[in-house]
């Protein structure tokens, strides 16, 4: 059996001071993508909106075949 890497994207949601949420989506994110690589995005996001990444949500597509 294996499994084929379809498509993924990535979700950052940063929160404002009001409680207000911006999610920004990513899409065709590597296969080789650490969980360290992805948190290290969240962060990079947070330095570059100014506000704090709350949550971070990785959705894979992939295929399995025998």
């Amino acid at each position: 059996m294996s499994k084929t890497w379809l498509k993924s994207n990535l979700v950052t949601i940063t929160t404002d001071n009001a409680g207000k949420e911006r999610k920004r989506t990513f899409n065709n994110i590597s296969s080789s993508a650490t969980e360290e690589k992805i948190n290290d995005f969240g962060k990079i996001v947070a330095e570059l909106t100014g506000l704090p990444t709350t949550d971070i949500n990785l959705t894979v597509v992939s295929a399995i075949a025998e």
